[in-house]
């Protein structure tokens, strides 16, 4: 009877610490998640200002001088007119160039977090990325795969390391992931979501059952990358 209290009494109290470690864990990737967001908003605010601050003072000067020249010097307010059509343009080219700037940092980002992540779980991380052209629903598809994978390995696998690997096979765009870990992937609600958002996009997700892993495929239009295809292996 004492064992089996002794027992009882240790169980919970590792049950206990692990809830208290998973709560911990939960905080530090939270914190990590809000801090990314308040350091994105700013990067942009700044890039907004820097791209449309002295723009938009211009084009207003350039306007109130049109106006006063209207009745007494059409021609010259004319060339002011034009003068801030032009200049309202190339502002609205430099915005989208920003704009398509931001989506293509959009996986770069994906990948920043989860360091931030493993780094506050304490998993080792190795990661082997080959820059890919890729489409904006494309980044976000790998962008939610690779976050729903490190989320599930760090609060399951029980892992000490985890590979990534960007890389292009052929006409595909390839995201892989595994670890050292004692946890087996399974077809869960997780991994259906994931493989709908790839088969959308006309894309595949495999479970490697051997290294314990995902391998997530998608299409690329674009030029093949100037670098060489290799392949990170997992340890044997």
């Amino acid at each position: 009877m004492i064992f089996f209290t002794i027992t009882a009494a240790f169980g919970n109290h590792v049950s206990y610490r692990e809830i208290i470690t998973a709560n911990r864990l939960r905080r530090s990737q939270l914190e990590v998640e809000r801090v990314a967001r308040i350091a994105e908003r700013e990067r942009i605010a700044r890039d907004l200002h820097d791209l449309l601050g002295h723009t938009l003072s211009v084009i207003v000067l350039k306007s109130e001088l049109a106006s006063r020249l209207a009745d007494r010097d059409p021609p010259r307010a004319a060339t002011e007119i034009r003068d801030v059509e032009r200049i309202a343009r190339e502002s609205l080219q430099e915005v989208r160039s920003a704009v398509r700037g931001y989506r293509s940092a959009g996986l770069e980002a994906e990948f920043a977090s989860v360091r931030l992540a493993c780094e506050a779980a304490g998993l080792k991380l190795e990661l082997y990325l080959v820059p890919v052209e890729l489409e904006w629903a494309s980044e976000q598809a790998f962008s939610y795969v690779l976050r729903e994978s490190v989320t599930n390995t760090i609060r399951h696998a029980n892992a000490r390391t985890l590979w990534v690997s960007l890389e292009r096979v052929g006409n595909n765009a390839q995201l892989s992931l595994w670890d050292d870990g004692s946890g087996r992937i399974t077809e869960n609600n997780g991994v259906r979501g994931m493989r709908e958002r790839l088969e959308a996009l006309g894309g595949t997700l495999q479970i490697n059952a051997t290294h314990k892993g995902i391998i997530a495929t998608l299409p690329v239009r674009a030029a093949p990358s100037a670098f060489s295809e290799q392949k990170l292996e997992p340890p044997a």
